[in-house]
C-alpha cells in the first residue's frame, strides 16, 4: 500500500513538474500566441545575437551594451524617441509615428517563424523578428539583421537630412559582430 502511494506521489510530482516545464516553455517560445494588436510605444534600442553562445562568452554582455549605446544615438537621430509609436489593428493594418511623421500600411505575422512583415502604402516592405520578453507580455522587440537595419538607417537619415557620420560610426562597430540583430523595444500602452 505504501509502495503504491509513493509511486502515485511520484507520478503526481512528475506531472506537476512536467506541467510547470511546459508552461515555462510556452512562455519562453511564446507558443501560446502573440497579440500585436494595440498601441506600442518606443522605449529604447535592443540587440540580440543569433547565437546564444556569443553571450555566454566573456565580454558578450559588455559587447551587447556597447552596441545598444551606439544604436541609441543612431535611433535618436532617426526620430525614435518617446513620441514614437506603432499601432497594430485587428484588420492587419498599422500606423507608425516616427519624428512626428505618420506612416501606414498593412502587416502580417507568422507565429512559427516570429516574423512580422510590414508593407507601407508605397510598397516598401520591412521584415522584423518579434522577440517578446519572457517575464513581461506587454513588452516586445522588433529586431532586424544588423546590415539591413543600418542600410535602412542610412536611407532614412539621408531622406531626413541627417548627418551620416553617426550611422557610419555605428556601422563600422557593428561589422565586428556576426549574427547580430538590432532593433528597438516597444511597450504596450
Amino acid at each position: 500500500m505504501y509502495m503504491a502511494s509513493s509511486v502515485a506521489s511520484a507520478q503526481d510530482l512528475k506531472s506537476i513538474l512536467s506541467g510547470v516545464a511546459n508552461a515555462v516553455a510556452n512562455k519562453v517560445t511564446n507558443s501560446s500566441g502573440v497579440s500585436l494588436e494595440g498601441t506600442w510605444k518606443y522605449t529604447g534600442p535592443d540587440c540580440k545575437f543569433e547565437s546564444d553562445n556569443f553571450l555566454a562568452q566573456a565580454g558578450g554582455e559588455l559587447a551587447s551594451k556597447k552596441v545598444e549605446e551606439k544604436m541609441s544615438d543612431v535611433l535618436t537621430k532617426l526620430g525614435f524617441t518617446d513620441g514614437c509609436t506603432y499601432v497594430f489593428n485587428a484588420d492587419s493594418t498599422y500606423t507608425s509615428t516616427v519624428k512626428g511623421r505618420t506612416t501606414s500600411g498593412t502587416y502580417s505575422y507568422n507565429a512559427d517563424t516570429k516574423e512580422l512583415t510590414m508593407k507601407t502604402k508605397l510598397g516598401i516592405k520591412f521584415t522584423a523578428i518579434v522577440s517578446q520578453q519572457v517575464l513581461s507580455s506587454n513588452k516586445m522587440s522588433l529586431l532586424f539583421k544588423a546590415d539591413k537595419l543600418m542600410s535602412l538607417a542610412q536611407t532614412i537619415g539621408g531622406a531626413l537630412g541627417n548627418s551620416n557620420s553617426t550611422i557610419s560610426a555605428a556601422t563600422s562597430l557593428l561589422n565586428q559582430y556576426e549574427g547580430l540583430q538590432l532593433g528597438f523595444e516597444l511597450e504596450k500602452q
